[in-house]
């Protein structure tokens, strides 16, 4: 009963919620699309997965699965969901190569590349606003994307993780002052 109040109360004060969220587990599970319910719930808009298996069938999403250079979309709906298995420096020198490419083809010149240039070559290329681990360390991962991200490094298990758990998550990401570098 009070873990019921607690929830309540927690819900009511959440007011600023990310837009876009990634979660870093080594495994997915049925659990997942509680969490996925949960995001809905709460207008977040994009998560993206790192993780090593995402064998859940979903639906009423856009899912984007991301291995190396592998790309693929499939469905539509009213959330995205970036599966992603590896990405990190890979990715910069994946994006790198076709800028390269383009520059050869004459599609490009070097005065033309900067940042925007880059992002479009990224396999995902909205920033996550929170990047949630279990565990203290952040693998080689997004390393263009969310260099401004806030992360949160949880003692949970994502196969038990309570919508408490959650909602304490939101409740952090409110409670701090986006900076951006500055």
């Amino acid at each position: 009963m009070l873990l019921l109040l607690y929830q309540f109360i927690l819900e009511r004060r959440i007011k600023k919620v990310p837009r876009h969220l990634t979660i870093i587990c080594s495994e997915t599970n049925e659990n997942f699309k509680k969490f996925l319910d949960w995001c809905r719930k709460f207008g977040i808009q994009e998560i993206t997965i790192c993780t090593n298996s995402f064998p859940i069938k979903l639906e009423n999403v856009k899912l984007n699965y991301v291995d190396g250079e592998n790309y693929y979309s499939t469905g539509s709906g009213d959330i995205t969901i970036n599966v992603v298995k590896s990405l990190g420096r890979d990715e910069i020198v994946i994006a790198i190569r076709e800028i390269a490419k383009k520059i050869l083809c004459g599609e490009l010149n070097l005065e033309q590349i900067d940042e925007n240039v880059f992002e479009t070559m990224l396999k995902i290329r909205s920033q996550p606003d929170m990047i949630i681990k279990a565990g203290s360390e952040v693998p080689d991962f997004l390393i263009w994307q969310s260099i401004y991200s806030e992360l949160y490094f949880a003692d949970i298990d994502w196969n038990t993780i309570r919508y408490v758990d959650f909602l304490r998550i939101l409740r952090d990401y409110q409670r701090r002052e986006r900076r951006y570098g500055r």
